[in-house]
């Protein structure tokens, strides 16, 4: 668990029969990993031999997300402005959270640009290059820091340029990141923007959703439209226009009854 990203959760195993279902996992200090987690087999002993399994398709959600994270904070800034800085994230398997300093709220159609370019960059199937440099040398190079994140003398690149054709292209983006992220920007899938709102004075808040996730979420909006398109007896590309003459008959019956 780190820079926003939940940790990985599997399990711990042993050939002597013992099994520890892992729930998290922290680091209290620089490198020391602390997994904590309940025992649901056996009687694990100091010196057992062991292997870690993770959950694969969790972390592959969580991958998805972090990626996506690095796209919207692209996006963000190309359309609001260089402003338009992280102050926090939430990067889980079921969702991803970006808060960014910006002074008011992000109009609809600003939404809808950014949602479109982060998708643009993910049909580009971009590859992504994670390196390991001196930090002096990517900060140098442009690579975006965290406001109040410590960072060692040797840090992690995340930068994405080439296409899926292999054409070299302008990096779209370039930050200093310890987490995990996917191959190429196609894997995530798709991303979709639920929300967007204040968290304090300054700061804004988008929460969005990328992969099966996103899918399950336009297939629970394309189930809602079709149930309301069938109470109305119209087509879905309907919806809009019945409503709209419902709610004009309304407001004349209205009208009529208070003259």
């Amino acid at each position: 668990e780190s820079g926003g990203q939940v940790s990985d959760t599997g399990v711990i195993q042993s050939n002597s029969g013992w099994t520890i279902q892992v729930q998290e996992m922290r680091k209290p200090a620089a490198g020391i990993i602390v997994h904590r987690g309940v025992v649901v087999q056996g009687n694990p002993k100091v010196g057992d031999a062991a292997q870690a399994i993770l959950d694969i398709e969790r972390r592959r959600d969580i991958m998805r997300n972090h990626t996506a994270t690095h796209l919207l904070h692209a996006e963000l800034r190309r359309v609001l402005g260089e402003h338009a800085r992280q102050a926090g994230s939430l990067v889980a398997p079921d969702r991803l959270r970006f808060d960014f300093s910006h002074p008011e709220a992000v109009t609809p159609e600003q939404l809808e640009e950014i949602e479109a370019g982060v998708n643009r960059v993910i049909l580009e199937n971009r590859k992504l290059r994670i390196a390991t440099k001196p930090l002096t040398q990517a900060i140098n190079e442009g690579a975006m820091a965290l406001f109040g994140e410590k960072y060692g003398d040797e840090v992690r690149v995340v930068s994405m340029g080439r296409n899926a054709a292999g054409v070299e292209k302008p990096v779209y983006s370039l930050e200093l990141c310890g987490g995990t992220h996917v191959g190429r920007t196609g894997d995530i899938g798709l991303l979709k923007i639920i929300s967007e709102s204040a968290l304090s004075s300054g700061i804004r808040r988008v929460e969005a959703l990328t992969g099966a996730n996103a899918l399950r979420y336009f297939e629970q909006q394309d189930q809602t439209l079709q149930q309301v398109a069938g109470a109305l007896k119209a087509s879905p590309a309907e919806v809009l226009d019945r409503v709209k003459t419902l709610s004009d008959e309304k407001r004349k019956l209205e009208k009529e009854v208070s003259d």
